[in-house]
């Protein structure tokens, strides 16, 4: 599906005003970087440098929704994105897509975003992904469905508590429960044992977009 069609689709999901989203594909275009991008994709291969450049203009397409003028999104040495003062975001890329979601910081403490096809996962990483409790909330969707779902979910989670923790963990460390819209912390590591983390997610024809959205002063 083209990104017209899907932001028509994800434009009737009420996500919330005070954040700016887009959705492109994959940009060859290297004008379409600012210098600093340019210089942390000197060694890409032309399929990432692609992805990376389509993701940098959602960004910019997502910021120019709250009124906020270009501005580079550069990338820290661990490569997560950095933001402009006053902006949280997150890129996510996936079957030929690239998405971003930004808001200002007065608004949003943070933001994690995951894209993924919407299919079943290899059987033998299901049990690596989710436990049988994840998945049971999800029933009656076959387990390698479901655990497709929770991948999603678990990305963006960490995706959004990676820049306020810069802690690395695995999927154990966290327990979905999508029915409930949340992900709550199950080991003591990033946001700490037993934070809970407000999670959304949305079924897009043939995609999942997860979005672990957290206010500020929540």
């Amino acid at each position: 599906m083209m990104p017209e069609a899907l932001s028509a689709a994800l434009s009737r999901s009420g996500l919330p005003d005070t954040l700016g989203w887009a959705i492109t594909l994959p940009q060859t275009d290297p004008g379409a970087l600012f210098p600093e991008e340019r210089a942390a994709m000197q060694k890409a291969v032309p399929a990432r440098l692609a992805e990376f450049t389509g993701g940098r203009v959602a960004a910019r397409r997502a910021m120019a929704q709250l009124g906020l003028a270009p501005a580079p999104v550069a990338m820290d040495p661990d490569r997560a994105p950095r933001w402009p003062d006053g902006v949280v975001g997150s890129i996510t890329h996936a079957a030929g897509l690239c998405f971003a979601v930004v808001g200002h910081s007065s608004d949003w403490s943070a933001l994690g975003a995951d894209l993924e096809r919407d299919a079943a996962l290899p059987a033998e990483i299901v049990a690596e992904v989710a436990t049988p409790q994840e998945l049971a909330g999800l029933a009656p969707l076959p387990a390698r469905e479901a655990a497709a779902r929770i991948f999603s979910a678990k990305e963006a989670a960490y995706k959004a508590q990676y820049p306020q923790t810069l802690s690395l963990f695995g999927f154990d460390a966290m327990q979905a429960n999508l029915p409930a819209g949340e992900m709550r912390m199950v080991r003591d590591t990033g946001p700490g044992l037993g934070a809970v983390l407000p999670m959304r997610q949305h079924l897009l024809p043939g995609l999942i977009l997860s979005l672990c959205l957290m206010p500020a002063n929540a």
